[in-house]
């Protein structure tokens, strides 16, 4: 049976003290909710109850029932009629789906940060590059998460496409809650670690067949990647 959220949960980022309801927006509630379902404090298949939630920010059922419409959008959540609203749980082959298409945009976003980065940006991505390579040594996950989305993100934001970037992050929300333990799994970040190089290397060199080869196998994984989420999240 799926958990469901009967008691208040959330923080509202002002301490004990509940938020004004000049700030209690449903776009402000949505984003908090994202963000506890993509750092797996919602896990998949929780039942939200718009009861405790209102109760929580201090707000009507109604702002929550917007920013949940919002979630459902974005498919970050399922409203299932005359049963309620859960933390979207996708099926096998839509898991799949996503990695592929994330595997192509992020290729994408690498093919045109080898034409159009400045050197200055290169010089950073070594940079961002070799300091993770203490972070893999001292086996600091935490630390590593953090470096390897600021050099996905340079490589993206590099690329200057604006359109690429925003699509990007909307499937990589709906793949957070399963790719959040990745870094967890025994040799993932001395693999991440190296498949970076091939990504930097290509994308410093200016080849950007070569640097979108080396950024779709790295999320990919070259099928690798599905079977280890299915079988985690099957």
């Amino acid at each position: 049976m799926p958990s469901v959220i009967t008691q208040p949960i959330f923080s509202t980022g002002d301490g004990d003290a509940p938020a004004s309801r000049a700030v209690n927006t449903p776009e402000r509630l949505r984003a908090l909710i994202e963000r506890d379902i993509e750092q797996g404090k919602l896990a998949p298949g929780t039942l939200l109850d718009e009861k405790a939630l209102a109760r929580t920010y201090a707000v009507s059922r109604t702002p929550i029932r917007e920013a949940l419409l919002m979630l459902a959008a974005q498919k970050l959540v399922s409203i299932v009629p005359r049963s309620g609203t859960f933390v979207r749980r996708p099926a096998a082959d839509e898991l799949i789906a996503l990695l592929e298409c994330l595997g192509e945009m992020e290729g994408v976003a690498a093919r045109l940060a080898a034409h159009r980065m400045s050197q200055e940006q290169r010089t950073r991505l070594r940079e961002r590059y070799a300091q993770s390579e203490a972070m893999v040594q001292a086996g600091d996950r935490a630390g590593y998460e953090t470096a390897n989305a600021q050099l996905h993100g340079l490589i993206q934001q590099s690329g200057g496409n604006a359109v690429i970037v925003e699509e990007i992050a909307g499937v990589r929300r709906r793949l957070a809650s399963f790719r959040r333990n990745v870094f967890e799994q025994p040799g993932r970040l001395q693999a991440s670690f190296r498949e970076h190089a091939a990504v930097v290397e290509a994308v410093c060199a200016g080849n950007g067949q070569a640097a979108a080869d080396a950024m779709r196998d790295h999320i990919i994984g070259k099928g690798k990647a599905y079977a280890d989420l299915v079988l985690a999240n099957g």
